[in-house]
């Protein structure tokens, strides 16, 4: 039978192991909190990874799959006709219709809006300031159709300095008035489409 310090004895020797173990773990906790390495360097995000695949794996789509409809209503439904108080949203519906997925630039850099009537262009998006724009690769699946988001056009004519209304641009006509409207992305150019505005 243990005597009373050998009791003592091995409780303390737990208790400097238990001690010790906490200390570890807190050394390797903060280490691992606090290492510039790890700063420095931190893990791809899945977007970086699914990037970088797209960017070795897929192709670009070859001239003639993509298909770009553009598309003009509200923020809900497509429409043609628009009351005295209502701003158009624009946007493009893009497909691959080919057999292959491939990859294509959908990004602002390479996408304009044209808004004409008759033979006169009344509102181009290529007069925005497009200092910020950038391209943007996407992957379309085949037979795949993906929408942009929506934009608002102001009803108002574009110039020299700038397509919207806080640049000092006037109201197009409108009572009945019909436009027509066209998208281009990465030089693909949609059908026109015709709306008006009351």
């Amino acid at each position: 039978m243990p005597t009373q310090q050998q009791i003592y004895a091995r409780r303390r020797l737990l208790a400097l192991i238990a001690l010790a173990l906490v200390g570890l773990a807190i050394w390797f906790g903060f280490s691992s909190i606090s290492s510039p390495a790890q700063q420095a360097t931190p893990a791809p995000t899945q977007s970086a990874v699914t990037e970088s695949a797209v960017a070795n794996e897929v192709t670009d789509c070859a001239p003639g799959v993509v298909s770009v409809e553009v598309m003009i209503g509200n923020e809900t439904e497509t429409l043609n006709t628009f009351s005295s108080d209502e701003l158009p949203n624009i946007w493009y519906a893009i497909t691959n219709t080919g057999l292959e997925d491939c990859k294509f630039n959908v990004g602002a850099r390479v996408t304009f809006y044209t808004i004409t009537s008759g033979d006169q262009t009344y509102w181009s998006s290529r007069e925005c300031d497009r200092s910020a724009d950038t391209d943007s690769f996407i992957t379309l699946a085949s037979n795949q159709t993906i929408e942009a988001p929506k934009g608002i056009w102001d009803r108002v004519y574009s110039s020299e300095t700038g397509c919207g209304a806080d640049d000092g641009n006037d109201p197009v006509p409108s009572g009945g008035a019909t436009y027509r409207i066209k998208a281009e992305v990465n030089g693909v150019i949609s059908e026109d489409k015709s709306f008006i505005l009351n």
